[in-house]
């Protein structure tokens, strides 16, 4: 997803070949073969929600998911819409980075902390 430049950084510009990894995925094309399709889908309405649980400790880790969403309409009945979002997810480790010097932080340091820290990159 690209941002605007900032006091201390460049910005930076959304890449046109950074979408190509979208034809290699089975769900992908399942999903634009059914957007082809003029058939109605078969939608339930049988839903489970389950209450969000209180209490406990901070979390150790803190993980972060940026995406960027591209959505297709068909005006053709059935009428439908599909969307692509690219998807990044980065683990923080709040104790290691505690640890680090926060008025001066050495880049190694950070390097080796972020070494591990980008986990999953998709689009679906």
């Amino acid at each position: 997803m690209p941002y605007r430049a900032g006091e201390r950084l460049p910005a930076e510009r959304a890449s046109r070949l950074g979408h190509l990894e979208v034809l290699k995925s089975e769900l992908v094309n399942k999903l634009v073969q059914e957007f082809e399709s003029n058939t109605s889908p078969n939608i339930t309405a049988n839903l489970h929600w389950e209450p969000i649980p209180t209490g406990g400790e901070p979390l150790p880790l803190v993980f972060g998911v940026d995406g960027s969403i591209q959505p297709i309409e068909s005006e053709t009945p059935p009428c439908k819409r599909l969307a692509f979002v690219k998807t990044a997810l980065l683990r923080i480790d709040q104790f290691a980075l505690s640890r680090i010097d926060k008025d001066s932080p050495h880049p190694f340091a950070l390097r080796d902390i972020l070494a591990d820290s980008a986990l999953y990159h998709a689009t679906v």
